[in-house]
């Protein structure tokens, strides 16, 4: 269930189109079909959850809705600047504090479900996350390391293409070179994701109470406890090293791909806004503590 809010998120974050209305309004049957695929979840089960996820929901609509239009804003403004130090870090620390709320949130909604797993819905989720580990391993740890690091350049340059467009000779050597200063972390990820949620299988049949479930939750999605310090060292590194890549790339852009990017931004940023309730509180900053010299129009 750590994806539940996380995945709802994604469904418009990735769509990206005229289909978010469409994926928002329908948010509350993408998380119950997410429920019956992870945990099988029952017809009484979804009636004792619904209210939880109707206050989630609300509260992402009127909370966590403005704070994405503001990041969205700060997302704009950033791109039509060039030589603006704080601009990478700021994308990239507004970003994680948006996956940090939403994390919460995911919290909000998993505990009253795992707290009411019977032993065949507990194995039915064992072999559900067993199933999507293997298929993570099979995707993103391929046992030729050259073919794994040729996957891993597709996927980040794909990534950044679908937000500039195509890419030139020379920004495609920059990522090449990004890449091998940033830090490979898929394999202790996937090895943290595991134990972890090994850890987690082992206290819902130990029978563990909604209290002991939220602390477990907090600990793992919130404050990253029990990642050892080589992993937390390595991640800080590939932190700083994707900031000074979006900094070494940023003033490259062409005229055509600063518009791309614009424009996506802006729809985006607008559909958002569409979604918002009329009596909704802007967010003016995205953080009190923020690095960036500038509030969002």
């Amino acid at each position: 269930m750590q994806r539940a809010v996380v995945v709802f998120s994604i469904c418009i974050l990735v769509v990206a189109c005229s289909r978010t209305q469409l994926a928002y309004d329908n948010a509350d049957w993408l998380l119950e079909r997410y429920a019956v695929k992870t945990i099988d979840i029952s017809a009484d089960q979804r009636e004792q959850w619904r209210p939880v996820l109707t206050h989630v929901l609300h509260q992402h609509r009127r909370i966590e809705l403005p704070h994405l239009v503001a990041y969205l804003d700060l997302a704009t403004h950033i791109s039509s600047q060039t030589d603006s130090a704080t601009s990478a870090t700021c994308l990239v620390d507004g970003a994680m504090g948006i996956a940090r709320r939403h994390a919460q949130l995911a919290i909000t909604l998993a505990v009253p479900l795992l707290a009411d797993l019977d032993p065949a819905q507990i194995t039915h989720l064992r072999e559900h996350m067993k199933q999507r580990q293997q298929e993570l391993i099979e995707r993103y740890l391929d046992a030729d390391p050259e073919e794994r690091r040729m996957k891993r350049q597709a996927r980040f340059s794909d990534r950044i293409e679908s937000w500039i467009g195509s890419i030139n000779d020379d920004q495609q050597q920059r990522i090449e070179n990004a890449l091998t200063r940033i830090p490979d972390l898929t394999p202790d990820w996937l090895a943290y994701r595991e134990q972890q949620t090994n850890h987690l299988l082992d206290l819902l049949e130990a029978g563990a109470g909604k209290e002991t479930l939220e602390d477990y939750l907090n600990g793992w999605w919130l404050n990253w406890e029990d990642r050892s310090s080589e992993y937390l060292r390595q991640w800080r590194i590939a932190r700083l090293e994707f900031i000074a890549f979006l900094d070494d790339l940023a003033p490259t852009l062409t005229p055509g791909q600063r518009g791309k990017l614009q424009k996506r931004l802006g729809k985006l940023r607008n559909e958002f806004a569409g979604l918002l309730p009329a009596d909704h509180t802007p967010v003016e900053r995205m953080a009190a503590d923020s690095t960036c010299p500038f509030a969002p129009a």
